[in-house]
């Protein structure tokens, strides 16, 4: 363990000096100084204001200022825009309500980027080279599993499977007590729903409308509820908490919660190692950078984010726990080797897929967090006016 985590610290230093290294190329010369914000979520890993740091340090003509806002992801719309930015960090799910309302502008990006396809669809801006945002991290669920005996086989179960078969030992984000709960509740149902019907939500983010369909979908879910067969939590860090307190074998959660759970977990004697892997089809999310249409400096904005969004960053943030946009950070060898559990998110972000991508996003989510927590929890029937409900928000 000692030796895992050591080698793993020291490819940390060695992936801060490749970025600072290979960010010779964004050093920016200017005549006046300009003070640049950036408005974003909070980073429990440090991992993107280390970044944030090295630009500072290359650029002191061109300081970035970070400010963190402490939103829910349904909030978040409001919240930045009474934030007076040069740069947003927007979830990929508001990407499209800031472009329809011209609070962004668009972002060619530089030639060195592979992007992954499926993070390439959600910030491009269609029939064109342009970007609303460029990808700065990306995400996936992933399935969690306790390993206590390397001796024995270990095949990667399907959700599907773990609903079923393990009852009790399996925790996810399948409740939520309001705003700064709701995403990951809707996350989680949709991955349920898709590991029994793929076509519940189809590769582009379509939605079924079929009542018949949602029905027999959530069903198995609904049922573990009640037989009380899944562990069911409001939020990550909660599910976190439960899956390290009470051992249990299967947890669903973002691969960014890995690097810390897995170096817990192996403190304990029972447990030789925490491994994930990808759900049947999860959903895709993740985190681009914006140029603000009100920025005085969007010049400056640009050059910053084609730094914090390199393939020499990307390959810093892989190391906090961050899911890579780019195709090279999960073949670099030494990234490979020091962290090979990035084999199987890139798996997982080849068969993931959107939430509806619509302006209208935020009215969805909470809709269908109220008719599904309801369902789920206070046994109300889905009816028709579920379907109605969510064409009406998703209605252009």
């Amino acid at each position: 363990m000692t030796e895992l985590y050591s080698r793993r610290s020291f490819l940390a230093g060695v992936l801060t000096a490749g970025t600072l290294s290979a960010a010779a190329g964004y050093v920016l010369t200017r005549r006046e100084s300009v003070q640049l914000t950036l408005a974003s979520g909070v980073d429990p890993t440090g991992g993107r204001r280390l970044l944030v740091t090295m630009w500072n340090e290359l650029n002191p003509d061109a300081r970035i200022e970070l400010k963190e806002v402490n939103s829910s992801t349904r909030d978040q719309y409001d919240t930045f825009l009474g934030t007076n930015a040069d740069i947003f960090n927007l979830d990929v799910i508001h990407i499209p309500r800031f472009a329809a309302d011209g609070r962004i502008v668009p972002i060619t990006p530089r030639g060195e980027l592979q992007l992954l396809p499926n993070v390439r669809r959600l910030s491009a801006r269609t029939g064109t080279d342009d970007f609303w945002g460029l990808p700065f991290n990306t995400d996936v669920g992933m399935l969690y599993r306790r390993i206590t005996d390397k001796s024995v086989a270990d095949e990667k179960p399907e959700l599907a499977d773990v609903l079923a078969r393990s009852p009790g030992d399996f925790v996810g984000q399948l409740r939520t007590v309001g705003p700064q709960t709701d995403e990951a509740f809707v996350i989680n149902v949709l991955e349920h729903a898709l590991a029994q019907d793929e076509a519940i939500l189809t590769a582009d983010g379509t939605l079924s409308f079929s009542l018949g369909q949602w029905r027999e979908a959530v069903g198995p879910l609904a049922a573990a509820i009640k037989a009380k067969r899944v562990r069911t939590e409001a939020g990550e860090d909660y599910t976190t908490r439960t899956f390290q307190r009470s051992d249990l074998r299967y947890m669903r959660n973002w691969p960014r919660s890995y690097p810390a759970i897995d170096r817990a977990e192996r403190t304990k004697k029972e447990t030789a190692e925490v491994r994930i892997g990808g759900l049947p089809i999860g959903i895709i999310g993740g985190q681009s950078l914006a140029v603000s249409a009100a920025s005085a400096n969007q010049d400056a904005a640009r050059a910053a984010i084609h730094f914090l969004t390199s393939a020499s960053s990307q390959l810093h943030l892989a190391k906090y726990g961050f899911a890579p946009t780019g195709l090279g950070a999960y073949i670099d060898p030494g990234l490979s080797e020091a962290l090979p559990h990035l084999y199987d998110i890139r798996l997982a972000m080849e068969s993931a897929r959107p939430r509806p991508v619509h302006k209208r996003y935020t009215e969805f989510s909470q809709l269908f967090a109220d008719h599904m927590r309801r369902y789920l929890h206070e046994g109300e029937p889905l009816t028709q006016r579920f379907i109605e409900d969510l064409q009406g928000a998703l209605r252009e």
